[in-house]
């Protein structure tokens, strides 16, 4: 599966080049910007923050249209994108809080017991010791927009319990997709030059598409798996594992 997976994930990166290059400038660039005033500070994160789900959607659909047998256009992802804002908001404030519970365990298990600001070195054992705890909520919500954007699914509680069924099946390669996705989050801790922050941040970017055809191929050869099957009486019982 692991194979299959980023067999499909390498087709959807080199179908789609123009994927990277929206990346990064959703999620790289703006790493140069950097406001003093919290009044221009606070809005334009928000505006970062609504352009970087927005595009995860339209890159979810645009990517996993390389691996239709008729390969769907950009026009096509973005009416997609347009059905599943309020979903995929729904679905990005579920992952938010899933990584909320993570760091506040980071915090019992690797922050300072007598409060204050944590010293340089305690600042890198507590991004390292975030770094899987992170990993783990991002696995157990590897295939989350895939199943709002793909699978059409508006609930976002049933978008989360298919992809625990699916991390539960496949962890290894979920976990492999939050160990990377982690990355971002905790390298900016441990970076002390801009440039190389700037650098690693454009990397990042530049490898979102690839980790989004890995949770698409991932979701797609685990459809079959994911819904109820029918039993033989005509009741429904749990899906396959």
């Amino acid at each position: 599966m692991l194979a299959a997976v980023l067999r499909d994930a390498w087709r959807q990166y080199r179908r789609r080049p123009l994927a990277a290059v929206i990346a990064v400038v959703v999620g790289g660039l703006p790493v140069f910007l950097e406001p003093d005033e919290p009044l221009v500070a606070v809005p334009l994160a928000i505006v970062l923050l609504a352009a970087g789900l927005l595009v995860e959607l339209f890159l979810v659909a645009w990517l996993a249209g390389v691996l239709d047998p008729a390969p769907s256009s950009a026009a096509a992802a973005l009416a997609t994108m347009r059905r599943t804002i309020g979903p995929g908001i729904r679905a990005g404030l579920l992952r938010a809080a899933y990584l909320l519970l993570a760091l506040m365990v980071g915090l019992l298990l690797f922050g300072s017991r007598e409060g204050g600001t944590l010293p340089e070195s305690e600042q890198a054992k507590l991004a390292i010791g975030l770094w899987p705890l992170f990993a783990v909520a991002f696995a157990f919500l590897a295939v989350l927009m895939q199943r709002v954007v793909l699978g059409g699914e508006r609930r976002v509680r049933q978008a989360a319990s298919v992809s625990h069924r699916v991390a539960s099946a496949h962890f290894p390669i979920c976990l492999l997709i939050g160990l990377l996705q982690a990355c971002g989050l905790v390298l900016a801790s441990l970076l002390d030059e801009f440039w190389m922050l700037a650098v690693v941040s454009i990397l990042l970017a530049l490898a979102d598409p690839y980790l989004i055809g890995m949770s698409n191929a991932l979701y797609l050869r685990t459809r079959a798996d994911q819904e109820p099957v029918e039993a033989g009486d005509g009741s429904l019982r749990p899906p396959r594992r």
